[in-house]
């Protein structure tokens, strides 16, 4: 082979070099070519209830907006990447049954809302960014990583996406889901949840009048006679939330007495005496599933986020799906 030969072999051997070598080291050690997650680039429609318009968003900045509004950043990393997972499969959970049996119409043609009495609490990054403040770029880099680093995972039992539900504060126990909304789910009974006496809604108090208490009563209850006396029969949850409670001689749903008089759980002691009513609550929201300040403690003590979830929803997995 001549020189002339030699040299034209070896420049192509360089140029493969440049075109096959440089673009695997970027692969191996940038990442400059990394596909991205498909939550980062798959496109959903959320209905911003607050201003009556549907925004078009990725699911991985919608994740990490619920995440920002549910849970405070200052909450252990482990905490916050069991709520990012319990957040996507909740998403997942309502789309697939959005698909099979259509939206709502409150969605206004979304995917999803952000009526936390419907859906899940949402902000967004700017008006988080603002309540942060200086605060805002550390917070929202360690709710990124959250999201990022649990991408795609969710909870499944029997091999489907489960509704990972979840509140603020438990009564140091979690509420069975058929005592709250009826129905049976196996992942959703009842478990210990320690470690949550320092939450700041562990515990609270109101106090009305008796004119008031049946004044409430009156304009929501139907049948209601108070000559039977105002609060009889209270039938109890094993966490000690309220399943049914009498009021004028007539039954309610723990729920709707939780909702009428405005508390912040249905874990609630009530002392009455002539002229006024007292109502004592343990624990803040419905009590079931997973509890967030629950999941701090939990994580404070060293458990991981996947030990978290095992522990607050019964029997289940944590697997990657793209959804």
């Amino acid at each position: 082979m001549g020189d002339k030969m030699r040299r034209i072999v070896f420049f192509i051997l360089i140029l493969l070099i440049m075109m096959i070598g440089i673009p695997a080291l970027f692969i191996l050690n940038v990442g400059i070519y990394k596909k991205p997650a498909p939550e980062d680039s798959a496109m959903i429609k959320v209905y911003i209830a607050s201003e009556d318009r549907v925004e078009e968003m990725t699911k991985g900045q919608y994740l990490r907006e619920v995440v920002a509004a549910e849970m405070p950043a200052s909450f252990e990393m482990e905490a916050l990447k069991a709520q990012a997972v319990a957040a996507r499969s909740y998403l997942a959970a309502r789309s697939f049954s959005y698909a099979k049996n259509g939206a709502p119409p409150e969605h206004k043609g979304a995917d999803i809302c952000t009526d936390p009495s419907h859906c899940k609490a949402w902000i967004s990054q700017e008006k988080r960014f603002e309540s942060w403040g200086t605060d805002a770029e550390k917070n929202w880099d360690k709710i990124s990583r959250a999201v990022s680093e649990t991408a795609e995972e969710v909870i499944t039992y029997n091999g489907e996406i489960i509704s990972a539900v979840f509140h603020s504060t438990s009564s140091g126990k979690t509420e069975n889901s058929r005592d709250v909304w009826g129905g049976d789910k196996p992942y959703l009974v009842s478990v210990d949840s320690p470690g949550e006496e320092d939450a700041p809604n562990f515990k609270s108090e109101k106090t009305i009048s008796i004119e008031e208490f049946r004044k409430i009563a009156s304009e929501n209850i139907e049948g209601v006679d108070f000559s039977y006396g105002d609060i009889g029969t209270i039938t109890r949850s094993d966490a000690g939330g309220i399943i049914s409670i009498t009021i004028g001689n007539v039954p309610v749903k723990g729920t709707l007495f939780r909702t009428l008089y405005d508390l912040k759980s249905t874990n609630v002691q009530i002392e009455k005496d002539d002229s006024q009513i007292r109502f004592l609550v343990t624990g803040y929201g419905h009590g079931v599933g997973m509890s967030q300040y629950g999941a701090n403690a939990m994580a404070k003590n060293g458990a991981d986020y996947i030990s978290i979830l095992k522990h607050y929803y019964t029997g289940v997995e944590i697997t990657k799906q793209n959804i």
